[in-house]
């Protein structure tokens, strides 16, 4: 981005009384994020007002970093004098226009994607073949919504041929924003489901915004047996088929439809114009882009060696800087790029302090990478991707992928149910169920979270340590935890009198006033709690205890996913806003009151309150039949075959000959056992694996390390994937399988299976 605008400019775009500030200050860049803000000289800060961060909060820490042009909603009360505040009403309107303006500057094809699934896969299909040709500006990762859209135009230059963007249109009136903001040359109309229609008050509500969002543009580009009437200018719809790429396709070899109707959108606009399919075509799974684990000398790794431009380049150092916080940073490229050095200086200057190395071999010291975030960069098929393996921690072959962008999405998923003002607490305990606390619950706190859960105080130290700030729940304190509440900045759930007495006792010694607890009220299920009965003497204490801040009340409810017959879970509810109405006849300020956690969410939207408790449902289980539609599981727990056995008819398998051979049969080894979570009792057919999509059922007992499972009649071999939970088995067969819940197959999940991390 290099836009070189000056505040006389800027007014003008934004329809604003040209300012008497400096005009000597020049912006080449935009920016709202603060996180990945390195240097802010020369950079314009857009506060942008979220439905879950509020722009406005970041200026102070924007001009620290040495932003000095800003693009505000309400100029802030402290104001600097060498700063420039651009007042509009709202300022991602503000950022649209600017990206309209900058759009018009460009008489170049713009190719928009547009559709419910696929688009960011397309896109980087196509992009992959259309830079074979072309000098391309392409939106980084999933960058599809308004925000994303105007800050990927931004990024057009006088040097690019093409532009091809993603977006995605789920609300009314936004074909017509998206279609002014971008004015689309081509537009590729992928796979369309029923995402996004409940946004919708008519019937085809999302067809009509897909209509005007095509107004004007050149070619509509569709499968034929997808045919629409999507219409446009001359050309009109231009009809693709598989029959016009079989050669490509069976070398690609999908067996996923979707996979092979993308590819076909991809080859076919490609073949549009003029791009040569190159024979040995390889099409990588976008799903594995920026996958990070941890690497030798306590470094953490960021593979992304699927593409390299300088559009991904960027997004992949941004990604870095955010996940780095003041750790040091490492860029690891190949000796042969095509993007111009001088581009590369450019971004390395941007997102410094970096060091940048160009080779194909892993040759740096330990010295450079002892304690670094490295990210590896390079095109599918390069060496780059054996010198990302050659960092990795060697690790238990067997692995748990947690998909991080899926979690986003699920938390997302799940704010939109709640009413503007309810705060949401994700629940983090356990090792975030199994997936790993640090790097999960930072990942939440970026998402701008209000409050992270966790069950004992050492896991909230945890957090601190790892460099968490956000407020932190502590759901059930011993009295001798309360030195590291005070000490970490930790809320403690208060759930007796005696504890209470014991928290006072500790704040006047460490001569703490106001300290914020959690009341937690028993409602009805007889756990944790204080008695209704006992608010008085609760309320007597608060009063004379200047100590105290009563920052939240709760409670929990027993059976929230009990649909079949709410009533226990609307008389808790009622328990619980009794006592909320006795502690507010007493209490002057306000507290937070929450009580709803995972299955309330879904089932009784009446229980948001002030906050809501995310759990388990935000990592993709639910038995809810409407959220197991709108979540997706973020958890894949996976392994490989070590060995291929073929026994002949009376040989058997295992300790105590558990299993005996009635014919001739094949069986894999897969290193994962009971002391990964694997447990004993699935063993002699009762537990399932997938491999290659087919069902294989263990054979005889399941070791500490080790399974048997049994493969007869299937083509495989040594180091063949194996699905424990994921697409053909869910964590909920799973547990069943156990006759538990998923609560415990993921808890028990061992520390020493490898965890690793996906953010498409």
């Amino acid at each position: 981005m290099n836009l070189q605008l000056t505040i006389g400019q800027l007014c003008k775009i934004f329809e604003l009384e040209d300012s008497t500030q400096d005009h000597a200050l020049v912006v080449n860049e935009v920016v709202y994020d603060t996180r990945t803000l390195v240097h802010g000289s020369g950079k314009m800060f857009f506060a942008l007002e979220g439905k879950y961060r509020n722009g406005a909060s970041f200026i102070e820490e924007a001009y620290r970093k040495g932003v000095r042009v800003f693009v505000v909603q309400k100029k802030p009360n402290k104001a600097y004098l060498d700063a420039v505040y651009l007042q509009v009403s709202d300022p991602l309107d503000g950022l649209m226009k600017l990206a309209k303006w900058h759009r018009a500057h460009f008489e170049i094809p713009i190719i928009a994607i547009i559709g419910t699934h696929g688009k960011t896969t397309i896109k980087e299909w196509l992009g992959y073949l259309l830079k074979r040709k072309y000098r391309l500006v392409k939106s980084p990762k999933s960058y599809n919504s308004k925000l994303g859209v105007a800050l990927s135009i931004l990024e057009l230059h006088s040097s690019a041929d093409i532009g091809v963007f993603e977006l995605s249109i789920s609300l009314p009136h936004e074909g017509k924003v998206f279609n002014e903001m971008l004015a689309p040359t081509h537009v590729v109309v992928g796979h369309i489901g029923d995402k996004h229609n409940g946004n919708f008050s008519e019937k085809n509500g999302k067809k009509i915004e897909y209509f005007n969002f095509i107004k004007g543009c050149k070619s509509v580009f569709q499968l034929e047996s997808k045919l629409d009437d999507f219409l446009s200018g001359n050309k009109g719809v231009i009809k693709l088929s598989s029959s016009a790429f079989q050669s490509s396709l069976a070398k690609l070899g999908f067996l996923d439809q979707l996979k092979e109707e993308n590819a076909i959108m991809a080859l076919g606009v490609a073949s549009y114009f003029e791009v040569k399919i190159p024979e040995h075509i390889q099409f990588s799974d976008i799903a594995m882009r920026l996958e990070t684990f941890d690497g030798i000398h306590n470094s953490l790794v960021i593979n992304d060696t699927y593409s390299l431009d300088k559009e991904s380049l960027e997004a992949a150092l941004q990604y870095q800087s955010t996940l780095a916080k003041s750790k040091k940073r490492v860029l690891l490229l190949p000796k042969e790029v095509t993007i111009p050095i001088q581009e590369i200086d450019a971004l390395i200057e941007r997102y410094a302090p970096l060091k940048c190395h160009f080779s194909d071999e892993l040759t740096l010291e330990e010295s450079s990478l002892n304690n670094a975030v490295v990210l590896v960069k390079g095109n599918a098929g390069s060496s780059m991707n054996n010198v990302a393996h050659l960092l990795k921690l060697k690790q238990h072959r067997t692995q748990i992928n947690v998909n991080l962008s899926t979690l986003r999405k699920n938390i997302h998923t799940l704010k939109d149910l709640l009413p503007a003002q309810t705060k949401s607490l994700v629940m983090v305990k356990a090792n975030a169920y199994g997936t790993g606390m640090k790097r999960t619950a930072i990942f939440i706190e970026e998402l701008g979270i209000d409050y992270l859960g966790v069950a004992y105080t050492d896991e909230g130290v945890q957090l601190r340590n790892y460099g968490v700030k956000c407020p932190i729940l502590v759901m059930s304190p011993g009295p001798d935890d309360f030195h590291d509440c005070i000490e970490y900045d930790l809320e403690p759930a208060i759930f007796s009198l005696t504890l209470l007495d014991d928290l006072v006792r500790t704040l006047i010694l460490k001569k703490r006033m106001a300290f914020p607890i959690h009341l937690k009220i028993d409602s009805g299920m007889n756990r944790l709690g204080i008695e209704p009965s006992e608010i008085p003497s609760f309320i007597d204490i608060l009063h004379s205890q200047p100590e105290l801040h009563l920052k939240g009340v709760y409670s929990h409810f027993a059976e929230s996913d009990n649909q079949l017959d709410p009533s226990f879970t609307k008389h808790q509810l009622d328990v619980f806003l009794g006592v909320c109405e006795m502690l507010s006849k007493h209490v002057s300020y306000p507290y937070i009151k929450h009580m709803a956690n995972s299955a309330a969410i879904i089932n009784q939207p009446k229980a948001a309150l002030d906050m809501v408790r995310m759990g388990l449902i935000v990592y993709g289980v639910a038995d809810h039949l409407s959220a197991k539609k709108a979540l997706e599981p973020v958890i894949e727990w996976r392994s490989e075959i070590t060995q291929i056995k073929y026994l002949s008819k009376g040989d058997t398998v295992g300790y105590n000959r558990a299993f005996l051979a009635k014919k001739e049969t094949t069986i894999a080894i897969v290193p994962v056992g009971y002391a990964d979570g694997f447990r004993r009792s699935l063993g002699k057919g009762k537990g399932t694996v997938f491999i290659g999509g087919k069902s294989c059922k263990t054979v005889g007992n399941v070791c500490m390390d080790m399974v048997m499972v049994d493969v007869t009649g299937l083509k495989l071999q040594e180091g063949d994937t194996v699905e424990i939970i994921g697409e053909n088995q869910s964590i909920l067969d799973f547990a069943a399988q156990l006759n538990t819940i998923p609560y415990e197959v993921l808890t028990a999940l061992s520390l020493r299976v490898h965890r690793n991390y996906i953010v498409t």
